[in-house]
């Protein structure tokens, strides 16, 4: 643990319930949130929104916009990166460039958290919210949930962690840390709900993105020829793991598909270095940079690390391999105790194995290209994507953004009336 929560606590620094700063008591109708009650308060209600990575970046910022559309009154302070400051946040910190995943990259920008951290708790001594969400990133979050409960300070979980998946231990900490939790898969609500008494499933705010986007963009430098796009991920620690087993898969499936377009998804400035080091010696693939949605509507087929982008390639109706690099220590400990049948979301969501899915030993995309190859099939790409449309035709709702921002003005409606 990096901060000890506990020893805040007893030190005598302990605050009694926020005050009232809005005077607003919210409530929920039959099918939304109103704000009915104002009396007078002098200062605005203040939320702390907290993303610690791209995506929590992303879901945050749609969350901050339903809650100021919800109540423009708002003061909402954000820790997060560039989507969640144009959002109306007061960015306090940008955490969402720092993203890592692992113990050894943790440890070596340790400094640098521990730094973030004390002044997160200055920041909560000095002038705490009225409420804290946390969004996903359990191994920060969990610690700056668990400091602002001890301190009085409501807390909300929003897109609570799948570690049913990887640490299903954990499960119980996550529904300590917080007054309430939001989750995003159906059967998390099972999951969560005998550790915690307030869990809501809101649905999925990725499909909030997905049905609000601009009209697909023209792929510049494309020939029309039928497009392999590998979807790497997000974070440097994913594309370092994993892009160079893609690249090695999709030059087995050129040998025997030659007119296969070979496209890297590239969604990050910050990531372009990384992959242009990674293809230098691969003339055939080119690196599309920005909305991998541009990709994903034309593909053909595509391999994608897990995560959110599964269920955005599966809204495009797009045949896929799921492929996450895992050592043989990680795939032992994942066989051992994970919880779920599945790693991928949308196999979740789909309740079975629709698509093909792989714990791949980083280098190995021999075994990527074996799951992938038999997608390029005409009659077995067109039985999948007709089961990626009727997936995305009975699961795919939007709506998730707003949901949370109701459930979260709830708990401070209810916070205010104490």
């Amino acid at each position: 643990m990096l901060w000890s929560a506990g020893s805040l606590a007893c030190s005598g620094i302990r605050r009694k319930h926020p005050r009232n700063r809005s005077g607003i008591n919210y409530f929920r109708g039959s099918s939304t949130l109103a704000v009915i009650l104002r009396r007078g308060g002098s200062e605005m209600a203040k939320l702390l929104v907290c993303a610690g990575e791209p995506s929590g970046d992303l879901h945050a910022a749609r969350l901050v916009k339903e809650c100021l559309q919800i109540d423009p009154t708002l003061q909402i302070d954000g820790i997060g990166g560039e989507r969640l400051a144009a959002s109306g946040a007061v960015l306090r910190a940008d955490l969402a460039d720092r993203a890592v995943m692992g113990w050894l990259p943790v440890l070596g920008q340790l400094r640098s958290i521990l730094r973030h951290a004390s002044g997160f708790v200055e920041e909560l001594l000095r002038d705490p919210p009225d409420q804290l969400i946390v969004i996903d990133y359990p191994g920060l979050h969990i610690h700056l949930a668990t400091i602002a409960r001890r301190l009085g300070i409501p807390v909300t979980y929003y897109i609570c962690p799948q570690v049913w998946a990887w640490a299903p231990w954990r499960i119980r900490r996550i529904a300590a840390c917080a007054d309430q939790l939001l989750v995003v898969l159906p059967f998390e609500e099972r999951i969560y709900g005998p550790f915690h008494p307030r869990v809501h499933h809101v649905g999925n705010p990725v499909f909030d993105s997905l049905a609000s986007a601009e009209p697909i963009a023209d792929l510049e430098g494309s020939s029309g020829n039928p497009l392999l796009a590998l979807l790497p991920g997000s974070r440097k620690q994913e594309v370092r793991a994993g892009l160079p087993a893609l690249l090695e898969a999709a030059r087995i499936l050129r040998a025997k598909y030659p007119d296969l377009e070979t496209w890297i998804s590239c969604q990050r400035q910050n990531l372009i270095p990384e992959i242009e080091a990674l293809v230098k010696d691969d003339p055939d693939a080119r690196i599309h940079v920005g909305d991998a949605g541009v990709l994903q509507a034309r593909a053909r087929l595509a391999i994608v690390c897990s995560g959110t982008a599964t269920l955005e390639t599966a809204w495009h109706g797009v045949p896929m391999v799921v492929a996450y690099p895992a050592n043989e220590v990680q795939r032992s400990i994942y066989s051992l105790l994970g919880v779920a049948p599945y790693f991928s979301l949308i196999n979740l969501f789909a309740g079975r194995k629709l698509v093909p899915e792989l714990l791949f030993e980083p280098g190995d995309g021999a075994a990527i290209a074996r799951l992938a190859a038999p997608l390029l099939d005409d009659q077995n790409a067109t039985d999948l994507v007709a089961e990626l449309n009727r997936i995305r035709e009975q699961k795919f709702h939007p709506g998730a953004s707003r949901k949370a921002a109701q459930q979260i003005l709830a708990l401070l409606g209810e916070d205010s009336n104490r």
